[in-house]
């Protein structure tokens, strides 16, 4: 895996990876699908044809561990064994090194070994988006479009697979993508981009580079604001998340998969790298910078400019590069 965002396997592209579920704010760890609206036949990549007739029933795309029967999923190495459903009926890309334990974890599910799944999964989700043959994720519920009290800023663009509720104000020139749902009350900032793509790429057996689609949304709970010129990068197949009543600064850069938890407050500039999680009421400096796939803490405190590689206690501050724990920091909207 080659990635500027994330130096690790990404959570939300590789199995075994739901350790750290129970951190999360209420429904963060619940379940998402994708969709087709289309039938998947003429979309298949030559690795998955011979699979074709078992293939022809497949309704959605999910995240392995999460797939429920008739969706879709991948599995290229061992995993954790609480992901191993026994009434799982999905229809698992897997490679041989795992096919036997598989088969015999989920004597249900319908297992389709390839060479490289991940690469398959890859050629086949990106051949179905480029066609819009697949829906956003299932954590948007119907009701998509902008609610009539809803405001929306001159020259913003807004997807019609997008969902402003009640009472959002949307600055000027925005962008909000498909699949995002701003929730009630939700304020954002002029010119902020909100479900764009981030940064990741997969080297495949064969050689070439891949950028694993990002199929997930961007969830902003209700009261939420989102600073000037922002940027909260849509999910890969789980959707990055925003708690209720928690402040994204001006210039700040989410990436895909966070999740932020209720009553967080991130200055300006911060960057918070793939898939990390930060619990209510964290607060982060001015500038501050986490890398991917760390948990910081319920109340933690990150000092402006530090550079955050290790996960943060709860309760805990920490400052510097990179950032050790400090004394208490007096920052965000406590202080």
């Amino acid at each position: 895996m080659l990635s500027p965002e994330s130096a690790s396997p990404h959570p939300a592209d590789a199995p075994g990876d739901d350790t750290r579920a129970a951190a999360l704010p209420a429904g963060a760890a619940d379940a998402e699908s994708f969709a087709l609206r289309d039938g998947i036949a003429r979309h298949l990549p030559g690795a998955l044809q011979p699979a074709s007739r078992l293939l022809a029933g497949v309704r959605a795309i999910a995240r392995f561990g999460h797939a429920g029967a008739g969706e879709l999923c991948f599995c290229d190495r061992p995993p954790a064994p609480g992901l191993m459903r026994a009434d799982d009926r999905s229809i698992v890309l897997c490679g041989a090194d795992v096919h036997a334990g598989l088969a015999a974890a989920m004597p249900q599910a319908s297992l389709v070994a390839v060479d490289d799944p991940r690469a398959a999964f890859i050629d086949l989700v990106r051949a179905l988006q480029e066609a819009g043959a697949l829906d956003v994720t299932s954590a948007v519920p119907a009701g998509r479009g902008v609610a009539a009290s809803a405001r929306v800023g001159a020259n913003s663009v807004v997807h019609a697979d997008a969902r402003l509720d009640d009472g959002v104000v949307l600055g000027a020139n925005c962008v909000v993508h498909g699949g995002v749902w701003l929730q009630a009350g939700v304020q954002v900032g002029d010119g902020a981009v909100l479900g764009g793509a981030g940064i990741n790429a997969y080297r495949a057996r064969d050689g070439r580079v891949l950028g694993f689609p990002h199929l997930a949304g961007v969830i902003v709970g209700e009261g939420a604001s989102v600073g000037a010129n922002a940027v909260l990068v849509r999910g890969v197949l789980t959707s990055t998340r925003i708690g209720r009543g928690s402040v994204i600064g001006n210039l700040c850069n989410i990436g895909h998969g966070v999740v932020i938890g209720e009553s967080a407050w991130l200055s300006s500039a911060c960057s918070v790298g793939g898939h990390t999680r930060l619990g209510r009421g964290a607060t982060l400096g001015i500038g501050a910078i986490l890398r991917d796939n760390l948990d910081v803490g319920e109340h933690a405190q990150v000092g402006m400019g530090a550079v955050v590689v290790r996960d943060v206690r709860p309760g805990s501050s920490v400052f510097g590069n990179p950032a050790r724990p400090v004394p208490g920091i007096a920052a965000g909207p406590q202080r």
